[in-house]
């Protein structure tokens, strides 16, 4: 096996190992599961020509995040109905805590995998309406105000409910986490 093949293996590993990371990163930005996707496998492609040119990572955690960073970034410019504006300050401040969050994240797969089990048991748990307002907001990618109307409720009554949901599932999934 030749020393060009090895990198490649190796960090096809190390990339693997963080994909869950990596995907919970690029997922939180785009909360768009297709393109997010996509966006993951440019960040191997791009990963893999490096390695095989030769380049040397220190941190190939970080340098996956920032070149996931540019790729959602380039995608939100090319986005004509996009809320944002990609060029702001204030974008790249928000860019800059997530992968600063994500860095400081601990890597260990089993930990991502106790919180979303502690998690899925803590949404069962919910009243059936409050499931129904999160499946609607998450899985379907209402807007709010999609929410409100399929609700019968105020778009204020929806912002309202879904932070107290979203309170409740983090102490509920704490206090899992806690008895582990």
């Amino acid at each position: 096996m030749s020393l060009e093949s090895e990198a490649i293996q190796r960090a096809a590993a190390e990339f693997i190992h963080d994909r869950h990371r990596l995907g919970a990163f690029v997922n939180g930005l785009l909360r768009d599961a297709h393109v997010a996707e996509d966006v993951l496998q440019e960040v191997w492609v791009r990963l893999a020509a490096e390695v095989e040119k030769g380049t040397r990572l220190e941190n190939q955690a970080a340098w996956c995040r920032g070149v996931a960073r540019n790729l959602v970034r380039r995608h939100w410019e090319q986005q004509q109905s996009a809320k944002v504006v990609a060029n702001s300050a204030t974008l790249e401040t928000f860019l800059d805590r997530m992968e600063l969050a994500f860095a400081e994240v601990d890597d260990d797969p089993e930990d991502w995998v106790a919180r979303q089990q502690a998690l899925d048991e803590c949404v069962a748990t919910l009243p059936e309406r409050s499931r129904q307002m999160l499946t609607l907001r998450y899985e379907s990618r209402a807007s709010m105000d999609e929410v409100a109307r399929a609700m019968g409720q105020t778009f204020e009554s929806v912002t309202k409910t879904l932070y107290r949901v979203r309170r409740a599932l983090l102490e509920c999934v704490e206090r899992k986490l806690s008895r582990i």
